[in-house]
């Protein structure tokens, strides 16, 4: 970063300052669908939910692919092609 953008490098450093850490929440606060998710992909889902998102667009569907097309806490599962049929559906009428 430094060689490419030095013009740059106080506002990573900024940034890097205000990231904290969380620990996964326990399994009994994950909702019931999300469940079967890795941990690796558990936060992804509760960071939409948190943020109070109408969806997540993801191409993910080895894990996602059994919440495809379902709300989750309010969020719906969808993968970007998805939504942009979804979205196109919506604007033509």
């Amino acid at each position: 970063m430094a060689l490419l953008r030095p013009d740059r490098l106080s506002n990573l450093q900024q940034l890097i300052a205000k990231v904290q850490l969380a620990d996964a929440p326990p399994l009994a606060t994950v909702p019931i669908e999300a469940r079967a998710l890795p941990q690796k992909d558990l936060p992804i889902l509760l960071a939409a939910i948190e943020a109070r998102a109408t969806h997540l667009l993801t191409a993910d569907m080895r894990y996602f692919g059994p919440l495809r097309g379902k709300t989750v806490e309010g969020v719906l599962v969808l993968t970007p092609g998805d939504y942009l049929r979804t979205k196109g559906k919506s604007r033509r009428r």
